[in-house]
C-alpha cells in the first residue's frame, strides 16, 4: 500500500488541489454574496435608525409643544379672571418654556428662526405689559382686550405646529379623539 501511495502521490495531490478549486471557488463567490448582503443590511439598518432618532425628535417636539400649548391656554384663562400677578407669572413661564423650546433642531424643523423669534417677541410683550399691570395692580380694558385677542393667535399658531410635528412623528397624537 505504501509503494502505491508512493507511485501515486502525484496524482492523488493533483486530484486534491482540483477537489480544492472546485470547493473552494463556490465558497469564495458565496462569501462575497454575503459580505454584499450583509452591507447593505447595515445600510438599512443605519437608515432605520437615523428615521427612528427623527421620529423620537418628533414626538418629543410634540410633547414641548403641547406643554407650551398648555401654557398659553392657561395664561389666557388668567387674564379672563383679571389675576394679574399670576397672568405675569404665567407669561413668564410660557416665555421661558417657548425660549428653551424654539432653539432646538426640532423646533427648527417645523419653522424658521424668525418665525420662532416672532413668537417670542409677542410672548415678550405680552410678559411686559402683564408684569407693568400686575405692579400697579391695574389694566387698561382696551390693553386686556387686546392680550385676549394675542394669546388665541399665539395658541392656534402653536396648536398647528403640534399637528406638523405628530405628523413628522407618524401620527402621534397628544389628544386623540375618541369616538364611542
Amino acid at each position: 500500500m505504501t509503494e502505491w501511495l508512493i507511485a501515486n502521490f502525484s496524482f492523488l495531490g493533483n486530484l486534491a488541489s482540483i477537489l480544492g478549486i472546485i470547493l473552494g471557488v463556490p465558497s469564495v463567490v458565496i462569501a462575497l454574496v454575503q459580505l454584499h448582503r450583509t452591507k447593505r443590511a447595515a445600510v438599512a439598518a443605519g437608515e432605520s435608525a437615523k428615521e427612528a432618532v427623527q421620529r423620537i425628535s418628533n414626538v418629543v417636539a410634540v410633547s414641548s409643544i403641547e406643554q407650551i400649548c398648555s401654557r398659553s391656554r392657561d395664561l389666557q384663562h388668567l387674564i379672563r379672571g383679571r389675576d394679574l400677578t399670576a397672568s405675569a407669572t404665567a407669561a413668564f413661564e410660557l416665555r421661558e418654556a417657548l425660549s428653551k423650546f424654539c432653539r432646538s433642531n426640532a423646533a427648527l424643523q417645523l419653522q424658521n428662526e424668525s418665525g420662532w423669534q416672532d413668537m417670542l417677541e409677542t410672548v415678550g410683550a405680552i410678559e411686559d405689559t402683564l408684569e407693568g399691570a400686575a405692579a400697579i395692580n391695574k389694566i387698561d380694558a382696551m390693553r386686556n382686550k387686546e392680550l385676549l385677542q394675542v394669546i388665541p393667535r399665539l395658541h392656534s399658531t402653536l396648536s398647528m405646529l403640534s399637528t406638523v410635528a405628530s405628523e413628522k412623528s407618524g401620527g402621534i397624537n397628544a389628544y386623540p379623539i375618541r369616538i364611542p
